[in-house]
Order: structure tokens, then C-alpha cells, then sequence
């Protein structure tokens, strides 16, 4: 047993699962310019990386397999998979383009054709997330495909899913509700997916297939928070909200002033006299001099007298 199993293991319940499939495809356009050169599942949260956070939290309902979508820095994200999960458990899938959810789900129906799939987005945080919770309630409500529900984010404008008073999609409910990015699905979802052959609307074109085929669709509640990590006018504040954090890499001179909250990651260089104050240094870059203020200064990229990218 590695450190990782014992880790997540310990003293959680045994619930098993055929898989996680974790989607981090996108282009990230939302959050350009930061995404030209890493995608937003790598964006950094609290001491780690969004992708990281994810897998972390859904590790306690024991899948047996990974499997990784990608197609900017697959390298890089299957490496961050396998710091939780043994190498041997993961595998990537490589997208020269973005396919879109319900395409994706058409092209791994194979791995899907049984047992039950995780599928997680990888543009949001979730503070709190029962996934133990989730599985059980998709059990024992017979669901084919359950959804990860909650609250709206406080600004932004985002699409509802409307469910039913029995907490159904895909059936003509009235009741709104935000998807928070998880699903549960049994092998009738993926097979939906590729008998409609199309880069469709999850929630419109395939709920209404998986409803025709007598598919069971349900919607699970949520508590905390989610947040946003692909919409770049609230990514700053979301990312500060795990709190202040300086990657022991990072070489920061003697008298440098820190105020307000930070993140400054791996291998940043803070020079002599600069300032930062309310901002996100990523990976490998550099303030030479200045303030930078209510900023996030781009992986690898350099700014001096404080002027962010």
C-alpha cells in the first residue's frame, strides 16, 4: 500500500467505484491569458492545485480506475494524478481539440460500458463535498445519472438546472438549482452519449435521450461553497479565498512587505524592496521591484517596478 492509499484509505468507508473521469480538455478561453500557457486545472488553491483539490476529494469513494482527458500540458496533468493515485491507476486521454462533455462521454463509452463513473469538471472548488454522501444517495435512489447541486455562486450569471419537488432533471421541472460540476453515471449515460453521436447539450439533447431510454436522473445537494476557477474577473479573489500560501521554493528577499492575503508558487522570485499586497504570483514568475497589487502575475512571467501581465 503506498502513502497515498494509506492516506486516503484510513479509517473511510469502502465504497468502490468503477472510476473517476476527470475533464480538463478545455481551451480555458475564459481565463486567457493565464491559460496560453497552462490550463485552469492547475490553477493554484490553498498550498495546491485545483486539480489536486479534486482529486483529493474524491478519493474516499476508492475508484478502481483514473482516466484524464487533455489537450494542452497532458504531461503536467497526469503527473498531478499520480501524486495521489499510483502511476499504474491513471490513464490519459489525449484530445488534439476540445470534443465538448457529452462527445467525451461518446469516447470513452468503452472504459464506461460498466460499473459507475465519477465525472468531475476541472474549473471550480468545491469547499465541502460529500462524494461518499453522493454515491450512497445515487445507490440507493437507483439513479443512472445523478448531478452535484447547490447554491449559485453570489455574482455571475450562470444557466439553471431545473429539477423537480422528487429532485429530477431532464423531466420538466421548475425548480432552480446550479450543477456544481460532479456526476454520477451508469454505463446507459455513455451509451446515450454515443448513439446520439453529437457534441450536445449534457443537460438538454442527452438528459432527454437517458430519459427516454427509462434512465433515472437525480440531483444530490451540496453544502459550502463553489467556486468559479474559470472565469478570470472572480479568479483572484477565489484563488486568495484558500488563504495565504508561499511555496517553500519560492525565494523571497529579507525585505520584502507581504500584506492583505497571497499565493506565490513554485519557484517565484520576489526581489529586494517590491510590495505584493491581495495577489497570486504562479508558478515561476518574478516581481523585481514595485507593488503589485489586487493582481495574478502569469506562470513564468516577470514584471518589474509592480505592472502585472
Amino acid at each position: 500500500m503506498t502513502a497515498t492509499e494509506k492516506k486516503f484509505t484510513g479509517k473511510q468507508i469502502p465504497i468502490e467505484i468503477e472510476g473517476v473521469l476527470f475533464l480538463a480538455a478545455g481551451y480555458g478561453r475564459r481565463d486567457e491569458p493565464l491559460t496560453l500557457i497552462r490550463p485552469k486545472a492547475l490553477l493554484p488553491f490553498g498550498g495546491t492545485s485545483v486539480l489536486r483539490r479534486l482529486a483529493e476529494q474524491v478519493s474516499s469513494v476508492c475508484p478502481g480506475r483514473i482516466r484524464i482527458n487533455a489537450s494542452r500540458c497532458p504531461e503536467a496533468l497526469m503527473n498531478e494524478i499520480s501524486s495521489v493515485w499510483p502511476e499504474e491507476k491513471c490513464e490519459l486521454y489525449f484530445e488534439e481539440r476540445p470534443l465538448g462533455a457529452s462527445a467525451t462521454f461518446a469516447r470513452h463509452s468503452d472504459i464506461m460500458a460498466s460499473g459507475t463513473w465519477m465525472v468531475v469538471n476541472t474549473d471550480m472548488i468545491i469547499e465541502e463535498f460529500d462524494a461518499l454522501g453522493m454515491v450512497d444517495h445515487h445507490r440507493k435512489t437507483g439513479s443512472t445519472w445523478t448531478v452535484l447541486t447547490g447554491d449559485f455562486p453570489t455574482d455571475g450569471t450562470y444557466s439553471p438546472l431545473l429539477i423537480d419537488e422528487e429532485m429530477k432533471f431532464g423531466c420538466g421541472g421548475v425548480q432552480k438549482t446550479h450543477y456544481w460540476g460532479v456526476s454520477l453515471m451508469e454505463p446507459s449515460i455513455s451509451a446515450a452519449a454515443a448513439r446520439i453521436q453529437a457534441s450536445v447539450g449534457i443537460f438538454s439533447e442527452l438528459a432527454s435521450a437517458a430519459v427516454a431510454d427509462g434512465g433515472r436522473l437525480t440531483a444530490f445537494r451540496g453544502d459550502g461553497r463553489w467556486l468559479d476557477m474559470g472565469r478570470i474577473a472572480v479568479l483572484r479573489r477565489n484563488i486568495l479565498s484558500g488563504g495565504s500560501f508561499i511555496h517553500p521554493t519560492a525565494c523571497i528577499s529579507s525585505d520584502v512587505s507581504l500584506n492583505g492575503v497571497w499565493n506565490i508558487g513554485r519557484g517565484c522570485i520576489i526581489g529586494s524592496g517590491a510590495s505584493l499586497q491581495d495577489s497570486v504570483m504562479l508558478d515561476g514568475s518574478s516581481l523585481e521591484s514595485g507593488t503589485l497589487q489586487n493582481s495574478i502575475l502569469p506562470w513564468f512571467c516577470s514584471s518589474r517596478d509592480g505592472e502585472s501581465v
